[in-house]
């Protein structure tokens, strides 16, 4: 049985003061005058081994005692070595920490946490909040403590403090310490700088603000799929997210599309960007999509940033004009486009009939083509056009290019904004000289692509073929029905009051376009020319089927407002950039400045516009290899800095250089370019590198420092760094040659040093699978060096922010000298046992 130190002193006092009651009892006795003399013999003998046993238990105590002081003074000294070794390790790390007892006195604290409030540590502890900072910021820091010592638990929260370059933002966590009986005795507290943290989610905030306004589709995304998408593209293409992200992007892409989408991420994958790109798109209905694409890859994280707008209208715009233009050069009529004095468009069927072709027309006045006799009419016609009336049937013969003359049948209309005439013309020469008058009428009448009409007292007594093609009615249905019939309810009253003034013989407004209704029920826009006969009191009109005009100029007008719509957005994106943003054309001039580019380098919009943008920003050493770079580009295509973020010195207003990262993007309109500029601030950024490689040199000498053996090793179980300790413990210089399995290098014993120590039960295997282990007692025999440790193993593991083990640290503390002296402890206390009578056991030595 073991016996504690009180408990030997106790045993020690009780036995001493028996032996002294005994010689007190033999010294009474002997005071006895009365007493057996004869006893005298045995009471020296027993008053002499008193004396003796007495000075031998002395010496046992004071031998008990030298030895518990000698093991109290080693105590005390490693003690005082762990404290400087606590001491040293928090003053090295970059956050403020302390400890203060229960009523708000500082015990402990760091350099970090003294100059947080510009304080020596000498003059904090012993001292309380309030002995040092505003009453209204020590009553909430005193009210946090107490919180924790109600919790008893860690607590965290989040505080600002102001500094000298602004307030800083920390996560502060405080805990409870506890004594050996387990009472609460004090509050230890950490705080973290995450200022730097928050900016950026800030920042982060209003990008996805953005991202999720935006009317243009926006994704992130690697080379085969999706990650992030935002509501615009489930609006576009009718997918929702999780569609769209759970699949490869190549599948929503039309089969005809997916070789030259393919061609172009590969294009992205070697760090290009893309300007433009279209391709079509299946939606969720079965639809088609065209959409162009605007990306930017980030190399450093294999990302593709996109942004793609709907030109689907666009494209049906385009098409419809291929289609138009293709039947303006079938067409077996001439069709030309004039303005002012000159055919600025005319078709083959022109060239064909006249001879000319566009160059001749590009010199030749259309007027100087008239034959002279009708000259006097084709003023009076062309007056009339350009006055806004419509032309039917105008008749008058031009010259063609080997000096003969034909008859042309012109039908024109003027567009008066533009000023421009577009014009139908038909040879009618043969027919002139074959017929005469009425025959000729009547057979274009019929011939028409026009649906031609007669109306007379309300009613259509005459159509031609085309009116029935372009309506559905025949001759005999409008029989039944009158012209006001055909109307749309909304057209009526101004027909109506348009045909009396025809009929009076008044002026009438040039612009009849009005729907009419079909036979089928639907309606279709038509466009009018009328001529009437007073006399007889009826009305020619020429009508022509302009639904799909209608349509086409529906869609022009929607893509005119989308291309408002997507400029303001560009511009509310330029100007809600958290960077400068600088656009030059390709002499450096400044074609847009946005806001943070005025706030950054000092110059308003009005003073920098139109301007080279390197007499503001660029200082003067740089000037001319920016000049000698531009040139370079335009010579060449290619510059040291387009597509690439790059490092340089800028300077403000004030005449401040500072650094900055820019990276520029041409884009090309037509035989120009333009350059977009990205910079962002890097002073801070700088700072923060500096103060980096500045830390990790402390935590290195920590490390280097620390009695205990430190290894970490990547998720590849790769030892990435060792300390001095860790070397002399392995014996090994290089961390490289290190193996995270320790046993690589040694044969695994449990304290019994017999049985063997699992490989996948150490410190290192657990915490790289993400467990956490403490004190972990191993023998290390090192068959090699023929040489034995005892140490104390722990692990930790490194998490991302995901949550993913990407490393684990393990020390390895030595305590072979610690158990050699435990060791000695026992021997000793066994030797003073068989000194005072004791055996193991308890029993007593006879």
């Amino acid at each position: 049985m073991k016996i504690s130190f009180e408990k030997k002193i106790l045993l020690g006092f009780i036995v001493n003061l028996l032996v002294v009651i005994a010689s007190g009892w033999v010294f009474i006795s002997r005071l006895d005058k009365q007493r057996d003399q004869t006893n005298d013999s045995v009471l020296n003998w027993i008053e002499l081994s008193l004396f003796v046993l007495s000075i031998v238990l002395l010496t046992i105590v004071y031998f008990i005692i030298k030895a518990q002081l000698r093991a109290k003074n080693i105590s005390q000294n490693l003690l005082l070595e762990n404290k400087q070794l606590l001491q040293s390790i928090i003053d090295n790390t970059s956050n403020p920490i302390f400890i203060k007892k229960i009523n708000g006195e500082y015990l402990l604290v760091n350099k970090q946490f003294g100059s947080l409030f510009q304080i020596p540590n000498e003059e904090i502890i012993g001292k309380t909040d309030h002995d040092f900072l505003p009453k209204e910021v020590a009553d909430v820091y005193r009210n946090s403590d107490l919180e924790v010592a109600k919790a008893l638990r860690e607590l965290k929260t989040e505080e600002t403090i102001q500094q000298s370059d602004g307030p800083h933002t920390y996560i502060a966590v405080k805990f409870p310490l506890y004594d050996s009986i387990g009472r609460i005795y004090a509050i230890g507290g950490i705080s973290t700088d995450i200022s730097e943290r928050k900016k950026l989610e800030d920042s982060f905030k209003a990008a996805d603000k953005f991202f999720n306004m935006s009317l243009d589709i926006m994704v992130i995304a690697s080379k085969d799929k999706f990650i992030k998408v935002n509501p615009a593209t489930s609006k576009i293409l009718g997918y929702s997210e999780e569609e769209l992200l759970s699949k490869p992007f190549l599948e929503f892409t039309v089969p005809d599309d997916i070789d030259v989408t393919k061609k172009e991420v590969a294009k992205l994958q070697s760090g290009v960007s893309t300007i433009n790109f279209e391709n079509r798109y299946i939606c969720k209905d079965g639809s088609i999509k065209w959409l162009s694409w605007s990306t930017y890859p980030d190399p450093s994280t294999g990302l593709l940033y996109a942004i793609a707008s709907d030109i689907t209208a666009k494209k049906e715009i385009e098409d419809s004009l291929v289609v138009a233009d293709k039947f303006f050069n079938m067409s077996n009529n001439l069709l030309v486009v004039s303005k002012g004095e000159h055919f600025i468009k005319i078709n083959p069927a022109f060239t064909k009939t006249l001879g000319y072709t566009q160059e001749d027309m590009n010199t030749i006045k259309f007027t100087e083509l008239t034959y002279p006799e009708d000259k006097k009419i084709a003023d009076e016609v062309l007056a009339k056009l350009l006055k806004g009336d419509e032309i039917v049937n105008f008749e008058y013969r031009v010259r063609c290019k080997d000096g003969t003359y034909k008859w042309l049948d012109w039908h024109s209309t003027i567009d008066i904004q533009q000023g421009i005439v577009y014009s139908v013309a038909r040879d009618i020469t043969d027919k002139v000289k074959d017929e005469q008058s009425l025959k000729i009428v009547n057979s274009f009448f019929e011939m028409s692509f026009d649906a031609f009409f007669v109306e007379k007292g309300n009613k259509i007594i005459k159509i031609n073929p085309s009116f029935t093609k372009i309506l559905g009615y025949n001759q005999n249905d409008l029989e039944k029905i009158s012209l006001l019939d055909l109307l749309h309810p909304d057209y009526v009253k101004i027909v109506s009051e348009r045909r009396e003034k025809r009929l009076k013989g008044e002026p009438v407004e040039a612009d009849v376009i009005f729907p009419l209704l079909c036979k089928d029920g639907s309606y279709k826009w038509t466009e009018s020319v009328i001529a009437t006969d007073v006399k007889a009191g009826m009305i020619y009109a020429v009508l022509r089927d302009i639904s799909q005009k209608k349509i086409d100029e529906e869609k022009l007008n929607n893509y005119t407002q989308k291309l408002k719509d997507d400029e303001q957005q560009i511009q509310s994106i330029f100007d809600g950039a958290p960077d400068p943003v600088v656009v030059i054309d390709s002499g450096s001039n400044v074609l847009r400045w946005n806001p943070k580019a005025e706030s950054v380098f000092g110059w308003k919009t009005s003073e920098i516009i139109g301007k080279p943008l390197y007499e503001f920003i660029i200082p003067t050493q740089h000037r001319e290899s920016h000049k000698k770079g531009m040139e370079h580009f335009l010579t060449t295509g290619e510059g040291a800095i387009i597509n690439k973020t790059y490092e340089i010195e800028a300077v403000n207003k004030a005449g401040t250089e500072f650094p900055v990262s820019i990276s520029v993007s041409p884009i090309k309109l037509g035989e120009k370019y333009l350059f977009v500029g990205f910079v962002r601030d890097i002073t801070e950024s700088k700072k923060a590198v500096d103060e980096l490689y500045e830390n990790e040199e402390k935590l290195r000498l920590i490390l280097e420092n620390i009695s205990e053996g430190v290894i970490v090793a990547n998720a590849d179980r790769k030892v990435v760094m060792a300390n001095y300790m860790a070397n002399e413990i392995f014996g090994i210089e290089e961390d490289d040659k290190i193996s995270s399995n320790l046993t690589d290098h040694f044969e695994l014993y449990f304290p019994d040093e017999k049985t063997v120590f699992p490989s996948q039960k150490l410190p290192m295997e657990r915490a790289l699978d993400g467990e956490e282990t403490n004190d972990v007692e191993v023998v290390l025999w090192n068959p090699v060096a023929q040489q034995k440790r005892r140490v104390l193993i722990s692990g930790r593991p490194l998490v991302d922010q995901d949550n993913n083990v990407v490393a684990a640290v393990v020390t390895i503390k030595d305590i072979s000298k610690y158990k050699q002296m435990e060791e000695e402890l026992k021997e000793t206390e066994l030797k003073y046992r068989k000194l005072i009578g004791f055996r193991k056991g308890g029993d007593t030595v006879t």
